[in-house]
């Protein structure tokens, strides 16, 4: 009896290591409605697919290559994804976050995203790797989760209420407990962390789109004065408003 012709002895690494990698990440492209991206330890972006390329309006996927967030989203928006790139590179995996994201007409839809640490041959971190799936037939004011969409409308839409967990349980019919729980889970965040996002990154972009006084948007935005303001505003982006404002002025 014949014996039959073995495959040669490769260890599977050895065997994947001579896949073309071009081709097997083309793949990403038949993703609908779903964003997939490198970048390196500076945040360029090395590689993206067709729905991200369509997304921006960019004429090749090419185009991307060495492009950053700052060039393709609004600064407050760049300067969370670099905060997130930050984590990742030291080991972080960020999965299941829904968060908002814009495309290229500026419009904000929800997201399902999911960011990851990529290795070099060495085992060194050397770039980070993610995807978002669209969330379909949501305004930037919806939320995937029913039973949490009354909190989240009441944290976007009533700016100048001073929620607590406790006020926000109630208008979902939870206890605190339950509601801090299901909140952490679907947004990686506490209530009152995601709150105070929510609010610093309206005042990042106010500081920009308007020429309102720093401490009339300390206001607007939930602050008790400009100096509660700078000192959270400082802490997340690693600037005052008023230089935050001038910088990006200057650079706008």
């Amino acid at each position: 009896m014949k014996s039959k012709k073995s495959i040669p002895d490769q260890e599977p690494a050895r065997l994947l290591l001579r896949l073309d990698q071009s081709e097997t990440a083309s793949l990403f492209d038949f993703l609908d409605d779903t964003r997939f991206w490198i970048k390196d330890a500076v945040g360029r972006y090395l590689r993206v697919n067709r729905t991200f390329q369509l997304d921006y309006s960019l004429p090749s996927l090419e185009a991307a290559i060495g492009l950053t967030d700052f060039d393709l989203t609004p600064p407050w928006i760049a300067e969370a994804f670099r905060t997130d790139d930050a984590a990742v590179l030291k080991g972080k995996r960020i999965v299941n976050r829904i968060e908002l994201v814009n495309g290229f007409d500026g419009a904000l839809h929800w997201y399902r995203t999911h960011k990851i640490p990529v290795r070099d041959d060495l085992g060194a971190i050397s770039a980070t790797a993610g995807m978002a799936r669209l969330l379909p037939g949501l305004k930037a004011t919806a939320f995937p989760v029913p039973e949490l969409a009354p909190a989240l409308a009441a944290l976007q839409d009533e700016t100048e209420t001073k929620w607590t967990n406790s006020d926000l349980a109630r208008l979902v019919g939870m206890s605190v407990s339950a509601f801090e729980r299901q909140f952490r889970q679907h947004l990686q965040a506490s209530p009152m962390q995601f709150y105070r996002r929510l609010r610093l990154a309206r005042a990042a972009a106010a500081l920009i789109q308007t020429s309102e006084p720093i401490t009339e948007i300390a206001l607007n935005c939930g602050f008790s004065d400009q100096s509660h303001l700078t000192r959270q505003f400082k802490h997340l982006y690693g600037a005052t408003p008023g230089d935050w404002r001038a910088l990006h002025l200057s650079t706008g």
